[in-house]
């Protein structure tokens, strides 16, 4: 993405964006992110503050949905999520925008969360506990949640899963072979056709894998909400057990363990029993998700490795690669793979109603 508006991008706009929220001068650190250009930084006064300071471009975001990402952060971290709270500017905005020779940057900061990303080694079923119970939290509040309205009137809101350009079927996607196409089409009639009440359905993270979460020894802390959408709550058990199953699975195919496991290799179904039963302990401290919603995750899990797929075969770069180069990377599978699983319904091999 940040391909897409690098050329229009400079230092001017990174020091514009320090002036605005109270940070020039402040030594910076660059950190990597896919669709925005990140900082880290020490905020100063009479006590110092770290905070991250994000740009982008109005190519991926408007500044309402960032605004809305920011009020939903913010509404969260009041009702005692341990999230990232926003930081204003000097102008009391959440995003300041900074005009480009094309369309508009957009810059927008947050406290820093404490902790640190947990290697996979160091997975424990505490760390599981956490991470369900947060997530249940988020889940339970957003039933609550009404978007704040700016100045104008109109609502900060986030778009709903439809809106993204990947159920856009107007939009070419080459490399695509047509029985795909006709997945996605069926994934999509079967997402219309399911219930939308606030027991299942809300403004969801939609990326809480372990890549997007910091562990400070005690609590999960949620990052990264560029994702954020109306989605299910399922969707969020999706990408997360996509994510540590397929990890997993690598993993223990190279013959290395976790230290808790000591040794002990478990397959796929098993680790996902040994998740579940820490991760829906936690879940269920702050939140019920009924007995048939369980049933439907290996539905969202489908529907989230079909869109792994078209994202590797829409990418002329990773087509071109060897099978090993295209496996050397997450989710390690080669294109031919992938499509191999995405036809078989891969996820829907596991067994659920245990979970429920």
């Amino acid at each position: 993405m940040l391909q897409r508006f690098q050329h229009l991008y400079s230092e001017d706009v990174r020091i514009e964006a320090e002036r605005r929220f109270g940070l020039t001068g402040v030594p910076w650190e660059p950190m990597t992110g896919s669709h925005s250009y990140v900082y880290d930084y020490h905020r100063g006064g009479h006590a110092v503050l770290p905070v991250v300071l994000k740009v982008t471009h109005t190519l991926h975001r408007t500044a309402n949905e960032i605004s809305g990402e920011q009020d939903f952060l913010d509404y969260l971290a009041v009702h005692g999520v341990t999230v990232s709270r926003p930081v204003l500017s000097a102008s009391e905005n959440y995003v300041e925008i900074i005009p480009a020779e094309e369309g508009e940057f957009l810059a927008w900061a947050f406290r820093k969360a404490p902790g640190a990303l947990v290697e996979w080694t160091q997975w424990t079923p505490e760390i599981f506990k956490k991470w369900g119970a947060v997530l249940g939290k988020m889940h339970r509040l957003s039933k609550a949640y009404k978007p704040s309205r700016q100045p104008s009137g109109e609502e900060w809101r986030r778009p709903h899963w439809h809106e993204d350009e990947y159920w856009d079927f107007s939009v070419a996607t080459p490399g695509v072979e047509p029985s795909l196409l006709s997945k996605r089409q069926q994934h999509r009639d079967w997402l219309m056709s399911l219930p939308t009440d606030a027991d299942a359905f809300g403004l969801v993270h939609t990326d809480l894998h372990q890549w997007n979460l910091f562990w400070d020894g005690a609590d999960v802390w949620p990052i990264d909400f560029d994702n954020l959408q109306f989605d299910w709550f399922a969707m969020d058990f999706a990408a997360i057990i996509q994510n540590v199953v397929i990890c997993q699975a690598h993993n223990h195919s190279l013959g290395q363990h976790e230290y808790w496991s000591g040794g002990t290799s478990m397959d796929s179904q098993t680790f996902l029993d040994y998740f579940m039963q820490a991760f829906m302990a936690g879940y269920r401290t702050e939140n019920t998700l009924a007995p048939d919603w369980i049933q439907k995750i290996p539905g969202m899990l489908n529907r989230r490795h079909l869109s792994f797929y078209f994202d590797a075969a829409s990418d002329d770069g990773f087509r071109a690669k060897s099978p090993d180069a295209q496996a050397s990377g997450f989710p390690w599978r080669t294109l031919d793979q992938l499509r191999s699983e995405v036809e078989h319904d891969f996820w829907s091999q596991f067994d659920f109603s245990r979970y429920s």
